[in-house]
C-alpha cells in the first residue's frame, strides 16, 4: 500500500525491497514450524543492527490513506521498534534456550529494517530540511 502512495522511484523500490524482505521472514519462520533445523536461515546473532534511535521519541501516528513518505517511514520505524522490543523481551525470558535464540535472532533482523528505515528517513526527511 505505501508504494503507491510514494512519487519517487527510487522510494518506491526501497518500499518494494523491504515488503520482500518481510515475505521471506515468513517464509523462514514457515520453515522453522516445518523442521526446526531451518532456524539457521534466520541469520546470525553475531551480526548486530546499530538502533539509531531517530524515531524512538517522535510521537506515534497512524497510517492514513493519504500519508506522506515521511509519516510512513515513521510509522514503518515505529512497528519494526515495536516488534523489535517484544521479540527482545522473549529472548531475555528465554535466555540460554533454543526458543530464545530464536527470538533473539528474529529481534536482531527487526533491527535490522528499523535500522534500515531509520536510515531512509535520515537521508530523505532530514537531510532536505
Amino acid at each position: 500500500m505505501a508504494q503507491q502512495k510514494v512519487n519517487y522511484p527510487s522510494s518506491k523500490l526501497f518500499l518494494k525491497k523491504l515488503a520482500q524482505e518481510e515475505l521471506k521472514h515468513k517464509e523462514n519462520l514457515l520453515a522453522i514450524v516445518e523442521n526446526k533445523e531451518e532456524i539457521s536461515r534466520l541469520g546470525t546473532n553475531a551480526i548486530e543492527a546499530q538502533d539509531l534511535k531517530i524515531v524512538d521519541s517522535m510521537k506515534d501516528l497512524t497510517l492514513s490513506q493519504d500519508a506522506d513518505y515521511q509519516s510512513i517511514l515513521i510509522y514503518a520505524s515505529k512497528r519494526e521498534k515495536a516488534t523489535y522490543d517484544y521479540y527482545n523481551s522473549l529472548a531475555s525470558g528465554l535466555e540460554g534456550t533454543e526458543i530464545g535464540d530464536l527470538f533473539s535472532k528474529l529481534a536482531q533482523e527487526e533491527l535490522k529494517h528499523k535500522n534500515k528505515l531509520e536510515r531512509e528517513y535520515d537521508d530523505y526527511v532530514l537531510k532536505e530540511n
